[in-house]
């Protein structure tokens, strides 16, 4: 995976959205990461981030030049591309795909963990975009807040319990 130096204004905004998720983010992953605490990151193009972005489920927020961040979403497929397959759709959008294309420079990634339901993936984007404040975007899953991640992680069945 290449190494990209996530900018410390990224890094401050993200953190936040890092703590909260961390009951239902994929450690393993996150351990093979440049920067752990951050996530996985790469540029925004698609082929950076099919080729350097191997989780199938995560949550991801695009940023621009100025440290900004313009989208947050979530992916929750089987292939290891998933990511980029996504941003991929992303950049094709009829409307505002142009515009992503020019805008978005970096993409940092969250990954979920593979046990994790696809209500708590799309529960796990509600709960960034409220964190990140996307500039764009807003139809993000609505979020209960009686119901923060670790409660979502602590629901998650065991494959060997109830």
């Amino acid at each position: 995976m290449t190494s990209i130096t996530i900018p410390r204004q990224i890094r401050r905004r993200l953190a936040p959205a890092v703590r909260t998720l961390a009951p239902l983010l994929d450690t393993g992953a996150l351990a093979r990461a440049g920067d752990p605490a951050s996530g996985l990151a790469c540029w925004a193009t698609v082929e950076a981030a099919r080729s350097e972005i191997t989780v199938p489920c995560a949550v991801y927020a695009a940023w621009d030049a100025r440290g900004w961040c313009r989208y947050v979403g979530s992916v929750n497929r089987r292939q290891a591309t998933a990511v980029g397959d996504r941003l991929a759709e992303h950049h094709q959008h009829p409307r505002h795909g142009q515009a992503r294309h020019r805008d978005w420079v970096l993409l940092t990634v969250l990954p979920i963990r593979a046990d994790a339901p696809h209500g708590a993936v799309l529960a796990a984007e509600g709960w960034a975009a409220r964190l990140l404040v996307p500039l764009d975007g807003g139809a993000h899953p609505v979020i209960d807040l009686m119901l923060p991640p670790d409660a979502i992680a602590a629901a998650i069945p065991t494959p060997h319990g109830p």
